[in-house]
């Protein structure tokens, strides 16, 4: 990786929000496998894996999916590491951050720096909405949050339709400038990184927080491993699981029943490996055009914010293609 990357201070804790659809299955994958290489080199992992999701929506004042009890010991867990000022750095990852608003992010700052005492430096990674719009609406749709074809939930995401729920869900993660201000405001801007994405370049993301960490080069890269659980499914599965949650919303089962079952069927669905030609969920080139005028407004906003950026914002409004 040629791009110089200013390494955050030793003494800070770093957390990263995300935001979902960024690359970030597979850079917590890396880091739960190198967990001891990082402590050798003086970064804490905050957490334990298994409860991490529960214990991040319990700190945000969310709905944990487990007992209370269990998501408040793994919060206190994960607090405990990020105040572990015995190691150099710490970190955590967990897009449910991105979910958060003004006063659930504060909350979270004055939780993870000990209230303010020691600095605690925000890392957020984006992606071309032109990308993850398609794949976003493949979660929304394995999940039940929207029962919509793909067309008609592209207009409404681009139309910023307020009454449509994972729209302002979307929106909501996925306007990295908000993002920015809004972690920035509360631990300054100059504590803040955005690392764009790049799918073309699989290793950058990896490379780019081995540099902010200031680890040695290849312990998160040479770990980085396809993630065969998180692939992108074809539009015939998405159409088939949107079928079903249709089909079976209508017997009046229950929604959290259904959205578990449907997400195990997904599971099962990506244990096969589809034909290289199956047709995927893609623009029209209409909505590509609206979802870079957008992106470009959004990439202006972040360059003009004074965070870190590492990578190339430009490409924030680009076509790559396939989710």
């Amino acid at each position: 990786m040629s791009v110089a990357v200013r390494p955050v201070p030793a003494g800070s804790a770093v957390l990263h929000i995300g935001p979902h659809k960024t690359g970030t299955s597979a850079l917590q994958h890396a880091m739960r496998l190198g967990r001891a290489d990082l402590l050798e080199q003086g970064v804490r992992l905050a957490g334990r894996g298994p409860g991490d999701g529960d214990g991040a929506r319990y700190g945000l004042g969310m709905k944990p999916s487990r007992p209370v009890e269990f998501a408040r010991a793994a919060w206190e867990t994960i607090r405990s590491d990020m105040a572990d000022t015995s190691v150099e750095r710490r970190f955590f990852s967990k897009e449910t951050f991105a979910n958060a608003g003004d006063a659930r992010a504060r909350r979270v700052v004055e939780e993870l720096s000990g209230g303010g005492r020691f600095p605690l430096h925000v890392a957020i990674t984006v992606r071309p909405l032109a990308e993850l719009i398609p794949s976003q609406y493949s979660q929304f749709v394995q999940r039940g949050t929207t029962l919509r074809s793909f067309e008609d939930w592209c207009q409404v995401v681009l139309a910023g339709d307020t009454e449509d729920r994972s729209v302002r869900v979307f929106w909501k993660r996925h306007s990295h400038d908000e993002q920015v201000h809004r972690w920035g405001r509360l631990v300054g801007f100059e504590n803040v990184t955005v690392v764009v994405v790049d799918r073309s370049a699989p290793l950058f993301l990896p490379q780019a927080f081995e540099q902010i960490l200031c680890l040695r080069p290849g312990t998160l890269a040479d770990r980085m491993t396809p993630h065969r659980g998180n692939r992108s499914l074809t539009r015939p599965e998405i159409d088939l699981v949107r079928g079903w949650h249709t089909i079976t919303l209508q017997t009046g089962a229950d929604q959290g029943q259904v959205a578990r079952l449907a997400w195990k069927l997904c599971q099962h669905l990506r244990r096969f490996d589809p034909d290289p030609d199956a047709p995927r969920v893609s623009m029209s080139a209409a909505a590509i055009e609206q979802a870079e005028e957008r992106a470009r407004a959004i990439a202006a906003a972040i360059a003009g914010s004074g965070v870190q950026v590492v990578g190339d914002l430009g490409a924030l409004a680009a076509d790559r293609g396939r989710p």
